[in-house]
């Protein structure tokens, strides 16, 4: 089981676990555009922009991390759920191997336009996502940092497929049971979502700041990236608290989706399934000092 650890049983343990204070999730996040080139770019995984996918790998193909891994990652370590089990199908056997050659590892390759992570709730997706066994993709970072905001890009296709209950979380260990909310989204139905139906493949922006307060926030780098993109659209709500430490782990856990869990379909190329494009997350490292 995968869960969240309550406040309250982080205080006592401060010094081993990352503590963070979760603000409440709101629809009201900014949209940056559609496609590749509404990221914003030198995201903690891929800080200089240099990510490249091994030449002649082929996602499909059963074989280690390491003979998968990308080249140039900002990352040390990268865990997911589900996995295939020893001796069934190998639909996904780690974050860097996908059956469909939609592998969780997609969501940081800066691809959102031809790239995916995609699990069929039949096909090794075990029916679906749910709150006691829920769907992730984990990253170890090789700085800890603070996160201070983060941007999700639709898949391209079947919004069905889009998370409707799910988090941000993170860890100062990457254990199971050793999470905590940064932010969560928990709609009810689809106008209570960031994430719209249309257009597909957009990139929402989540911030732990407003425009007020965003030039004591960020650090400059991601400050100019940022003003860039925003340009004359305004942050006029904070969608969660900034952490007070810094974690190594970071996590996106998908608790349900809009197409109801299954492990029956009635249209062989439309089954139901979990979809993402890509996910971007940004912080400051621990001696960032905050104007005030």
């Amino acid at each position: 089981m995968y869960s969240t650890i309550p406040l309250t049983h982080l205080i006592p343990v401060f010094t081993l676990t990352c503590i963070i204070l979760s603000g409440p999730s709101t629809n009201a996040a900014l949209k940056l555009g559609t496609g590749n080139s509404s990221l914003l770019g030198g995201d903690l995984t891929d800080p200089i922009d240099a990510i490249v996918e091994k030449e002649g790998v082929n996602y499909g193909q059963a074989l280690s991390e390491d003979e998968m891994r990308p080249l140039n990652s900002g990352w040390i370590d990268m865990k997911m759920s589900p996995v295939s089990p020893a001796g069934s199908p190998p639909h996904q056997t780690h974050p860097f191997q996908s059956w469909q050659g939609a592998p969780a590892c997609s969501l940081f390759l800066n691809k959102p336009e031809t790239r995916k992570w995609y699990v069929g709730f039949k096909d090794g997706g075990k029916g679906g996502p749910t709150l006691k066994a829920p769907y992730y993709l984990a990253v170890q970072l090789k700085n800890p940092a603070r996160l201070t905001h983060f941007t999700l890009t639709t898949a391209p296709d079947m919004p069905g497929r889009d998370p409707k209950s799910w988090a941000i979380q993170g860890s100062m260990t990457g254990k199971d049971n050793e999470w905590v909310d940064i932010y969560k989204c928990d709609a009810k139905e689809r106008t209570k979502s960031p994430l719209q139906v249309t257009p597909r493949n957009e990139t929402t922006l989540f911030t732990s700041f407003t425009s007020d307060t965003m030039g004591g926030s960020v650090d400059p780098a991601d400050l100019k990236k940022l003003g860039a993109k925003l340009k004359n659209d305004t942050v006029k709500k904070a969608d969660f608290t900034v952490p007070p430490m810094a974690c190594p782990w970071f996590r996106i856990v998908i608790y349900s989706c809009f197409n109801p869990n299954s492990n029956t379909f009635r249209d062989f190329n439309r089954p139901p399934g979990f979809s993402l494009s890509q996910l971007e997350l940004f912080g400051t490292p621990t001696d960032f000092k905050r104007s005030r």
